[in-house]
């Protein structure tokens, strides 16, 4: 009678049995490599999509902005024009003088850049704002935005800005979700407001002596505050002034 060590060590002496147990580790092995190379080959596959989408992206982005540059230079060279066109005519009719009044009109009216001494305030949400942990006031509301407007106007400034959005009567900023809407435009933190007037020191004091503003930069709620004055700044002409009608279509003619 053979002992269990001895039938043992004759199943393995059978060169079938041998045979059988190589090929299975064999193609077990094959498996798994076969596997990590379909694995890695799909990795590769799936980052050279992402790189080739970027890049699309990139392209269409360039694109965009180049168009976006091309339309904004014809559009300042058609406004000189008309410009031109406006003059000519006033002067062949012997009014050469309201030309002088119509850009005056038209700087009071918001429909020209400005440039002269001023100041910059930059309003941004709290570094790493938190949505469980932080206080809701962390972050820029349209308030802020209008407090400080409105700060600015009370302190001497001739024109104002936010995010290169200029500031008139038909101007107005309030929130949409996490974006502010000003002159139909969506506006993102962190939120420029630039500010022209003979006076810089005296409105960026009003800014900085603000209780409300002040209490809103305590390490408690982080809201950031940045005040910048200059020798010039520039703020630029009202976006819709090519056509005001969205603006004024609320304006009743009297009747005849």
């Amino acid at each position: 009678m053979k002992r269990p060590s001895q039938a043992r060590s004759g199943f393995w002496q059978t060169p079938q049995k041998r045979q059988s147990l190589f090929l299975f580790v064999l193609l077990f092995l094959f498996g798994v490599i076969v596997t990590n190379h379909v694995t890695l080959v799909n990795k590769n596959r799936e980052q050279n999509n992402l790189a080739a989408l970027y890049k699309t992206r990139q392209e269409e982005l360039d694109a965009a902005l180049a168009q976006y540059e091309s339309l904004t230079a014809e559009n300042d060279r058609l406004l000189e024009l008309k410009e031109a066109a406006i003059a000519q005519v006033l002067s062949q009719e012997g009014q050469p003088g309201l030309m002088d009044e119509l850009k005056r009109m038209q700087a009071l009216a918001g429909l020209t850049d400005v440039t002269g001494p001023g100041l910059s305030v930059t309003l941004n949400d709290k570094p790493g704002f938190d949505v469980i942990r932080d206080s809701a006031d962390a972050i820029v509301h349209d308030s802020d935005v209008r407090h400080v407007l409105e700060l600015l106007k009370s302190s001497g400034a001739a024109a104002l800005s936010v995010n290169d959005q200029r500031i008139t009567n038909a101007s107005y900023v309030f929130c949409i979700g996490p974006t502010i809407l000003c002159n139909m435009q969506r506006l993102t933190p962190p939120y420029v407001i630039r500010a022209v007037g003979q006076d810089p020191e005296t409105m960026a004091m009003s800014i900085q002596n603000d209780p409300m503003l002040s209490l809103r930069q305590t390490p408690e709620i982080g809201l950031v505050v940045l005040v910048e004055t200059s020798p010039e700044v520039t703020c630029p002409a009202f976006a819709g002034a090519d056509d005001l009608s969205p603006y004024i279509d609320k304006l009743e003619v009297p009747a005849a």
